[in-house]
């Protein structure tokens, strides 16, 4: 009989939404790390983005993930808002990302940075415009 609950799928299944602010994974591995709505302040002094846990994205089944074998898992930049899940109710320190959500920011990257605030590009690059739908119109 299993006891431990510490584990996924036992322990709960916590979701967020959050926006990425670093992708320079020292492991290569495509993680990045997410600031999470809720759950981390958006006061960089705070909670610096250095400080963020890194998350997993997840991978499609058309890639094993095992040497060398599969998809790089690239595309997500500074700024983009992905949803995901813990893997780790009650620590929430290992994040899944599941996927990204596109977006109609309000404002600039630059304007956020200039603010210090979270939940945005740090580089203060993306989203490089603010009004404008992140989702390219393929039909123009």
């Amino acid at each position: 009989m299993i006891t431990d609950k510490n584990f996924s799928g036992r322990n709960g299944f916590i979701w967020y939404t959050g926006v990425v602010e670093d992708r320079q994974d020292p492991q290569y591995l495509g993680r990045c790390r997410v600031r999470c709505l809720g759950y981390h302040t958006e006061n960089k002094l705070e909670l610096p983005t250095a400080d963020l846990p890194w998350a997993m994205p997840m991978l499609p089944i058309t890639s094993s993930g095992v040497s060398g074998i599969g998809q790089t898992p690239l595309g997500l930049l500074e700024g983009s808002w992905v949803i995901g899940f813990f893997r780790d109710a009650d620590t929430k320190q290992d994040a899944v990302i599941l996927g990204s959500l596109p977006g109609k920011p309000s404002v600039s990257g630059a304007i956020n940075k200039a603010e210090g605030l979270g939940f945005s590009d740090p580089n203060g690059v993306y989203p490089r415009y603010a009004a404008e739908s992140d989702v390219i119109d393929s039909t123009e």
